[in-house]
């Protein structure tokens, strides 16, 4: 089931996918026939809390059938795991007891991510103004090129719980890389992008105001770095700045890299002695399926995500899967969290040898899980496991009822059409990541510049500098 469960899991969003019965599941394969014969689990199946279990020599007894039931549940859902593959025994038994025990492989953890009545309404919060937005966009400006998030809505509850458990984990900082796709609606959701700047840009407005002097990028290149608060312990914000996106695809991931290695680098110098490469800072990169199988650059990075000099401390990848026909350690590590999505692009018969989009990953045997984007609750469970190992290993009833959703639908359109009907007196300020990471600069056109600013050298200091390069030691 560990092995190959994942090939028989419901991961498909519209139940397209023909897959054969997988003979490696089927207990009879291996002779065992008897659905009531008891066996003893110890040390087979994690079945107890950690606490409970670790150093217990006690017998507990299962039924074959409760056995293949238990297992099926874990495996063969609308989570597919692929882990054991991974060469490291630790990371595959920390696996294996994190989704079949009750509790985590630490007893100091929290469960895993339980979706409760507060959760889910979020999360219907969060698809509903995505799908708001679309057809607002879709509505007002139909010859838009805006590549919206429809059939991948999933991706902004799966990004929130991970915002959250980085921010309750300590995390300051969260670096994204991401493509076109659903850009405009995380901007103008989770990154607190005002719709009014959106609009202003799509009528061909700048992003920046005209005295700062740079020229604007186009729609889908935009980018936001608000601080965002999830309520966690001791009052720890964090940041998430979106990187702009160059077109090419996936030509940002490189550059996510380095600036959270540098951006580690610098937080390490105030932070205690004991904190390390990835404790502070986060890179986040989303993907869609065919770039992540087909683009160098990705292979790249991670061949080089676990050498001392380039790693960065752990790194999320979401793959947001378009192809609903599919063809049949180190400080520093990369969980793969594979989204299906509804999409419309070549069949992955034709686009690639591998199973999954994901196959380039187990060079680095990194794990894998794949979600069926049509449940959201899901994908927000299984973002969890994914942080939960990042940060672990720093490796690469009615709780809504239709009222509710139209209610917030209505609300949100109504918000959409205030905020255009505002683009006509909008001004564009001075982006939070200029005031930050600028303040105190100046235009060099401005007459607040200081056109010949003194560079000069004192004469001692120089006649010294000279002396010292030329002066031969006496035991050279």
């Amino acid at each position: 089931m560990r092995t190959h469960g994942h090939r028989a899991a419901r991961i498909d969003p519209l139940d397209l996918i023909h897959r054969e019965e997988v003979a490696a599941l089927n207990p009879r394969r291996y002779g065992l026939t008897d659905d009531t014969k008891k066996y003893n689990v110890n040390g087979i199946l994690w079945t107890k809390p950690v606490s409970s279990s670790r150093g217990s020599s006690a017998q507990e007894w299962w039924t074959l059938a409760e056995i293949t039931t238990h297992l099926r549940n874990v495996y063969v859902g609308r989570i597919a795991y692929e882990y054991m593959h991974s060469p490291s025994k630790t990371e595959r038994l920390w696996f294996s007891h994190l989704l079949e025990s009750e509790s985590l492989p630490t007893s100091e953890e929290a469960p895993i991510s339980i979706v409760d009545a507060k959760a889910k309404r979020r999360i219907h919060e969060l698809l509903a103004r995505s799908e708001v937005l679309d057809n607002f966009l879709q509505l007002k400006f139909p010859n838009l090129k805006r590549y919206g998030l429809e059939g991948g809505e999933s991706m902004l509850p799966a990004l929130d719980s991970l915002f959250s458990s980085a921010s309750h984990g300590g995390i300051q900082h969260i670096i994204m890389g991401m493509p076109h796709r659903g850009r405009l609606n995380l901007l103008a959701d989770l990154l607190q992008l005002p719709a009014a700047a959106l609009f202003n840009k799509i009528k061909g407005g700048s992003e920046h105001p005209e005295y700062i002097g740079f020229e604007g990028d186009v729609l889908s290149h935009l980018v936001a770095s608000p601080t965002l608060d999830y309520g966690a312990l001791h009052k720890n914000q964090i940041k998430v700045s979106l990187l702009p996106n160059p077109s090419h695809l996936e030509a940002v991931n490189p550059i996510a890299l380095g600036k959270t290695r540098a951006k580690q680098y610098t937080l390490l110098k105030t932070s205690p002695t004991d904190c390390e490469l990835g404790d502070k800072v986060m890179c986040v990169q989303l993907h869609g399926d065919a770039s992540f199988a087909g683009q160098g650059v990705v292979m790249e990075g991670l061949g080089l995500s676990n050498l001392p000099h380039f790693t960065s401390g752990g790194t999320v990848h979401l793959v947001v899967d378009n192809k609903y026909a599919l063809s049949n350690s180190s400080l520093s590590s990369y969980t793969l969290l594979t989204l299906r999505s509804i999409g419309y692009t070549t069949p992955a018969s034709s686009a690639r040898s591998s199973l999954y989009c994901s196959d380039i990953g187990k060079m680095i045997n990194t794990p894998v899980l794949h979600v069926n984007g049509d449940c959201p609750e899901d994908v927000v469970r299984a973002m969890d496991i994914a942080f939960r190992y990042r940060k672990y290993f720093r490796k690469s009833e009615g709780i809504i009822d239709d009222q509710k959703i139209t209610s917030i639908r209505e609300s949100h359109k109504a918000y959409l059409e205030a905020e255009l009907a505002r683009v006509t007196s909008y001004k564009p300020d001075a982006s939070a990541l200029l005031r930050d990471q600028w303040a105190g600069m100046v235009w060099s056109g401005s007459a607040e510049a200081v056109c010949e600013p003194e560079t000069g050298v004192g004469v001692e200091t120089l006649r010294r500098v000279g002396r010292a390069s030329v002066h031969v030691p006496k035991d050279f």
